[in-house]
């Protein structure tokens, strides 16, 4: 069975698989912005998890939880955003994804 932190970062390479076939300086200012953020948003949500797996104690755990779920959250808004880069196929898989990610640090 995978760790948390392996599954995230699955999912991390597969968002960085699809924009690698994107040329992004091709794309609008804000849908340059949102692959920025897009970005952003999958390496916190990796690292909250990792954060998650290492806590020592169940409040560390519970915070760790709190900051993942948000971020999880804006990863979900920013690949809606990107139609034109995921399509419907890529964000239902990557949804289904980070719900199973979500349900398995609750």
């Amino acid at each position: 069975m995978q760790s948390l932190t392996g599954t995230a970062q699955q999912l991390n390479r597969r968002i960085q698989g699809i924009l690698r076939a994107v040329n992004i300086e091709e794309l609008s200012r804000d849908d340059r912005y949102l692959v920025k953020q897009l970005r952003l948003a999958c390496n916190e949500v990796r690292l909250d998890v990792r954060d998650y797996e290492y806590a020592q104690t169940r409040v560390d755990q519970e915070k760790w939880v709190k900051i993942a779920h948000h971020n999880i959250k804006a990863l979900e808004t920013i690949l809606l955003s990107l139609g034109d880069i995921f399509g419907p196929a890529d964000v239902a898989e990557l949804d289904a994804q980070l719900q199973l990610l979500q349900s398995k640090i609750d």
